[in-house]
């Protein structure tokens, strides 16, 4: 009788309190006011939890920004705020040292930096460990790159719109495991010049063990391929634009986020 009545009472606290775990793992889903700042390893970043979220372990973006360019412009350029919002999950405004530029080198403090990010990140709100991505712009897509290569442990799969490869500043890439990575680019980039893309482009297509064909995708202005399935199941998405070195405007704008998005969510971590 006793041991009846001790597992009622414990049920009636289920339903008063709701599951101890949540509270034990220091899981939860309450929304930021907008996008917030916060701090890991020392420096500032800003996140953005949209109202709506389930309680349940969601993905998680680093979305980060180019050179010299402040957060908040970025976060306006991508609209990366409102498609989390639309479809639920968190994302991350990390800022380069000074707000300058990237240290996109092997081992750099830049790589620590992004993992307490996500760490900090994962102790305060439900993250899925295994859909933690990553997209950058410019020296941020450099040093998105240089995450694939440095913590594929980490980040699912990164994507990265007019950058360049991390050998061409001379540092190595040696990912512990294969990583599926998007390269989006433009055909008027002036900067992170279309010969550099495309080697960046065939130097994952080595290191994953890519099918030399692609898959290509009809009625594009430009291109469009994706090839795979690579080693381990991953993939490299190629993608170019009519544009410049700018983050692509009107449609495309929409449209580089739905493809890095859908991108994301066909490659979580193995």
């Amino acid at each position: 009788m006793f041991r009846s009545l001790l597992i009622a009472l414990l049920c009636l606290g289920s339903v008063l309190i709701g599951p101890a775990t949540a509270s034990a793992e220091g899981c939860g889903s309450a929304p930021t006011s907008g996008t917030v700042a916060r701090e890991a390893a020392g420096r500032p970043y800003h996140v953005n939890v949209p109202p709506g979220l389930p309680g349940s372990p969601v993905p998680l973006v680093l979305s980060l920004h180019g050179a010299l360019q402040p957060y908040a412009v970025h976060e306006r350029e991508t609209g990366w705020s409102a498609a989390a919002a639309g479809r639920h999950f968190i994302v991350a405004y990390p800022s380069a040292a000074a707000g300058l530029v990237w240290d996109a080198a092997q081992r750099s403090g830049d790589v620590a930096y992004l993992r307490a990010v996500v760490d900090d990140v994962s102790r305060t709100w439900c993250v899925d460990p295994h859909r933690v991505h990553v997209e950058g712009f410019s020296s941020g897509a450099n040093m998105s790159a240089r995450l694939a290569c440095d913590a594929p442990a980490v980040f699912a799969s990164v994507a990265a719109y007019a950058g360049v490869s991390p050998s061409f500043t001379g540092s190595p890439c040696e990912p512990a495991r294969p990583i599926s990575v998007g390269l989006f680019h433009s055909d008027a980039d002036l900067i992170s010049l279309p010969p550099l893309a495309v080697a960046h482009r065939d130097e994952w297509l080595r290191r994953d063990g890519c099918p030399v064909t692609p898959v290509t995708e009809p009625g594009v202005p430009v291109e469009a391929s994706a090839y795979g399935p690579c080693r381990a199941g991953v993939q490299v998405v190629w993608r170019v634009y009519h544009g410049s070195h700018f983050w692509p405007a009107g449609g495309d704008r929409a449209d580089i986020a739905d493809r890095m998005w859908a991108f994301f969510q066909r490659n979580p971590l193995p």
